[in-house]
């Protein structure tokens, strides 16, 4: 049996949907594809998506009359931020001796290498797309080309793009508009006798921290994710002394590892996806990748646009001269949230209540030697905010 995994928010699903899932059966032979609307996206924030149990109603709704498609609540059944390697890897066990195939919207096949546990997508499922404005053939087959040079196998069909979009219907269901043509008339009625998407109306939402809570959740292991949440209480704490956004740095902290616990290679394909270079220190020491490609998945996958933000997740492992409140918060915090245990930490933990120059001074000083015992290379940024620091203190001191 041949079957194509269908997933994303659906919110609502829409004709669009409906016709790439028909037409990818009919062409490929599919004997059936599996919608699967997730419970939180692990690769876009949707503060205002509409509750998971109305988005599966819909899907189930969408479905109906089409013989073909079938509605799985596996995703919103586990809840949280679920990984498309997990959910292909569960649907082996259900169905086993099944081909699978995964069906993506043309923007976010352009995604895939950066997605968790790629190869094991890559070995488990056919890759198919289809393009849609503003994402071209061209584009298509030149990511496609990539993703098979990695092993991966992939199925581009040339269909005449559909102008219609989740985005669109909301908006036109917020102002009252026929959805007649944009989803079935099912669901044009679920969304207007649930009231879905009226403008003026409150609904419970997720926030941004608790959404990116549930996909750090899913990304590390247990122990990872509890540093991460210390580390965002850590910096709350000391942004509060310092000068610089609570609720900026908290952000911050639950996301600085994101991608810590990613298999290197994970961690290397982000860095290429998004052309980033790795300097020669950098090279040579894969602890420091994560930084780096972390910075870009926040940026280019879940779209934060906030410079400041990125930059402290950036450089929260190297440090940096001219270090912003935000950098200084965050490279403290991680030293020294309250899982730590390293043999300095209840030292600098008082440090960075009382001086933060100072805990700097120490903070960068035990980073530097630590590195020097062990023979590794130490970024040229450290030895930069280091000597920033030891220069202002010197300064300082000569002014006295």
């Amino acid at each position: 049996m041949r079957i194509a995994l269908f997933g994303g928010t659906f919110d609502p699903i829409h004709s669009g949907h409906v016709r790439l899932a028909k037409e990818f059966a009919s062409r490929l032979g599919f004997d059936r594809v599996l919608l699967m609307p997730t419970f939180v996206p692990p690769h876009k924030l949707k503060s205002d998506m509409a509750p998971a149990q109305d988005r599966l109603a819909m899907c189930r709704l969408a479905a109906e009359e089409e013989p073909l498609l079938v509605v799985s609540d596996l995703e919103i059944r586990r809840g949280g931020a679920s990984f498309t390697a997990d959910t292909l890897a569960a649907l082996a066990e259900e169905t086993p001796g099944a081909q699978w195939a995964l069906i993506t919207g043309a923007d976010m096949f352009l995604t895939l290498g950066t997605w968790n546990r790629f190869p094991a997508i890559a070995r488990q499922a056919l890759l198919c797309t289809a393009p849609r404005p503003p994402v071209t053939m061209e584009q298509l087959r030149a990511y496609a080309a990539e993703l098979e040079r990695q092993g991966a196998r992939c199925a581009l069909l040339d269909l005449e793009p559909m102008e219609l979009s989740s985005t669109a219907v909301r908006e036109k269901a917020g102002r009252g508009e026929s959805l007649a043509g944009l989803v079935s008339p099912a669901v044009e009625r679920y969304i207007k006798e649930r009231g879905l998407y009226a403008r003026g109306e409150e609904r419970q939402t997720m926030d941004r921290d608790e959404q990116f809570i549930e996909i750090i959740r899913g990304r590390l292991t247990p122990s990872r994710f509890h540093h991460s949440l210390a580390v965002a209480d850590q910096a709350e704490k000391l942004a509060a002394l310092y000068g610089a956004d609570p609720k900026k740095a908290r952000t911050a902290g639950i996301l600085h590892d994101i991608l810590k616990d990613a298999a290197g290679e994970e961690q290397l394909q982000i860095l290429r996806d998004f052309g980033i270079l790795l300097d020669s220190v950098e090279r040579v020491a894969p602890k420091l990748w994560h930084a780096k490609a972390g910075a870009a998945f926040l940026e280019h996958i879940l779209g934060i646009e906030d410079r400041e933000l990125l930059d402290a997740v950036r450089y929260h492992t190297t440090a940096r001269a001219g270090m912003t409140p935000l950098d200084r918060v965050l490279y403290l915090a991680d030293f020294t949230s309250a899982d730590r245990d390293y043999p300095d930490v209840d030292v600098l933990r008082a440090l960075v209540l009382k001086d933060e120059r100072e805990a700097m001074i120490y903070a960068l000083d035990y980073s530097i030697r630590e590195l020097l015992d062990k023979q590794a290379a130490v970024h040229p940024d450290t030895f930069a905010a280091y000597n920033e620091y030891r220069i202002a203190q010197a300064e300082a001191k000569a002014s006295h």
